[in-house]
């Protein structure tokens, strides 16, 4: 779809900072406006918000880290989503323009994406930038977008996004996700002097890795995208050839820009949902990891498994759905050879 054929009343705004008249813009106080005349038109997103101030939140110390469990009964929808290739292909796309719900509304983002609210949200604030094409989820095709969007979105609001093969509800078209800065546990953890451990430096971006967080994590920082994009790329080909497929590896990742630098977080993952999820009868923990669960922030449908779940039920899940050590080791090696 071009831009030109978005109907007048899908588009709230414009952004593109490349306009003379956009260049004061801020995007964070447009998703804002958005945000609140979406509340106001449209009362399957004002229930949503409802329920995110009704949720219950508690925190859960698991030794050397901590997570947040949300109970959040709307969530049902996408921790269920059906995401083999048989079912997705039997259901329109929920994120094409044509079958949005008819007041949806959005912000039309450097005339390539649609900034829409979420309306499951589990944030107080939370964003899907949807591209206006259907064509897959793939991060490394997409991958100068990245720094723009993270950059865009500061200081207020963060970026994440779900692997097709790891958290993604509709893996068959290009999205990312926004939220409030600081709403997942690990943006403050990877702060709080546990130890990294350099991978690589590409240029002016390093790699690091992040211990004692019970799963597998990587920052890359940097002031200057070229760097971090290349040292994304690397990263992305190390993964892939290990792992030995074409495919996009999976993982899920988190963006943030502040104080001039680029933050990201990238969790590899081995397996998409956790055995538990597969599970019949009331043995079943319906927690379908995302970048929000792999962040520290656990979503559960479920008020049985909200109460239930404990440090070592989450540790044992980060353990399953995460990379092992052995492989974290070796992907190390590789990257430490391509040093700039």
């Amino acid at each position: 779809m071009k831009p030109e054929d978005l109907p007048d009343s899908r588009v709230f705004a414009e952004f593109n900072p490349e306009r003379k008249e956009d260049a004061g813009t801020s995007l964070p106080d447009l998703c804002g406006q958005l945000l609140t005349r979406q509340e106001d038109a449209w009362p399957k997103l004002k229930s949503g918000y409802e329920a995110v101030a009704a949720s219950h939140v508690r925190t859960l110390d698991c030794g050397d880290f901590s997570v947040l469990l949300q109970f959040n009964p709307q969530r049902i929808v996408s921790s269920s989503a059906r995401v083999d290739p048989a079912s997705i292909s039997k259901r329109p796309c929920f994120l094409c323009p044509a079958s949005l719900p008819e007041e949806q509304q959005g912000i039309l983002y450097r005339r390539t994406f649609l900034i829409l609210c979420n309306p499951f949200p589990i944030f107080s604030q939370h964003f899907t930038i949807n591209d206006l094409n259907h064509r897959p989820q793939s991060l490394e095709a997409h991958l100068d977008l990245l720094p723009l969007l993270a950059r865009d979105f500061a200081p207020s609001l963060s970026l994440f996004y779900n692997g097709p093969q790891c958290g993604a509800s509709a893996p068959d078209h290009l999205h990312f996700q926004a939220c409030p800065a600081g709403s997942l546990p690990i943006e403050s953890q990877v702060n709080d002097g546990r130890p990294l451990l350099p991978v690589m430096k590409n240029r002016s971006a390093t790699v690091s890795r992040v211990e004692n967080l019970g799963r597998a994590v990587l920052m890359i920082e940097s002031p200057d995208a070229d760097a971090l994009n290349g040292a994304i790329r690397k990263l992305l080909a190390v993964m892939r050839s290990v792992v030995g497929t074409g495919t996009e590896p999976m993982l899920n990742l988190h963006a943030a820009f502040k104080d001039g630098k680029w933050r990201i977080l990238i969790f590899p993952r081995k397996k998409n949902r956790p055995d538990l999820y597969e599970l019949e009868g009331p043995d079943r923990v319906l927690i379908s990891p995302g970048s929000a669960e792999m962040g520290g922030l656990l979503v559960a449908p479920v008020e049985r498994d909200f109460q239930r779940l404990t440090p070592d039920l989450i540790r044992h899940i980060y353990r399953e759905v995460s990379v092992d050590s052995a492989r974290l080791e070796e992907w190390s090696r590789q990257l430490s050879r391509m040093a700039d």
